[in-house]
């Protein structure tokens, strides 16, 4: 069996576990600071494997936006969610290279992602009995990940006008009113 050629750039989802950690340093403290501490309660193993799911992805997420290639290289390896996710996050990136991802859905995916991952952080904080500054330490980290990816996100998804087979396209869907309907007035009959 051949050996897959990587490219110079490395490993598209880099080497260890969660994938993508060393292009965040957020994303690395926080999870080097949930797995300090053993687990008290019997959600807080599941909870720390999905809290790793999420900051590999959302790292993956940042590696592939920022990369000089433009192309879905390290999220189209990383799984779908529905607690997480949207969509899965390789058409979120696809969608932010062609420039045709709404800032609304842009801002439902940011969203979800924020509000699964500080419910996640507080649960484990709580499961592995961190201190409170410590807590606050987990909360902001996360929050700077977040902030970090946000910032990424929209300027590279939000850029340029979206162009579609070469022809500028419109950044939102409008709808279809025939011209027959635009001549009616309003129905003020009883129903």
């Amino acid at each position: 069996m051949p050996v897959p050629i990587e490219g110079f750039a490395g490993p598209s989802v880099g080497a260890g576990s969660p994938d993508c950690l060393r292009t965040s340093s957020e994303a690395a403290q926080l999870h080097e600071l949930i797995h300090s501490k053993p687990s008290t309660t019997e959600e807080g193993p599941d909870d720390i494997r999905e809290l790793g799911v999420l900051l590999g992805k959302l790292a993956c997420f940042k590696r592939d936006l920022l990369g000089p290639s433009g192309i879905v290289e390290a999220t189209w390896k990383q799984p779908f969610n529905t607690s997480q996710d949207m969509e899965p996050i390789a058409e979120t990136t696809a969608r932010c290279f062609a420039k045709t991802i709404p800032k609304r859905d842009l801002d439902l995916s940011l969203d979800k992602w924020s509000s699964r991952g500080s419910m996640l952080v507080k649960r484990i904080c709580t499961s592995i009995r961190l201190s409170e500054s410590e807590y606050k330490n987990a909360m902001s980290l996360f929050k700077a990940l977040m902030n970090d990816i946000s910032d990424v996100a929209y300027s590279v998804c939000q850029k340029k006008d979206v162009t579609i087979a070469g022809q500028v396209g419109p950044r939102m869907v409008q709808g279809y009113e025939p011209l027959a309907l635009s001549m009616l007035r309003e129905y003020k009959g009883l129903y």
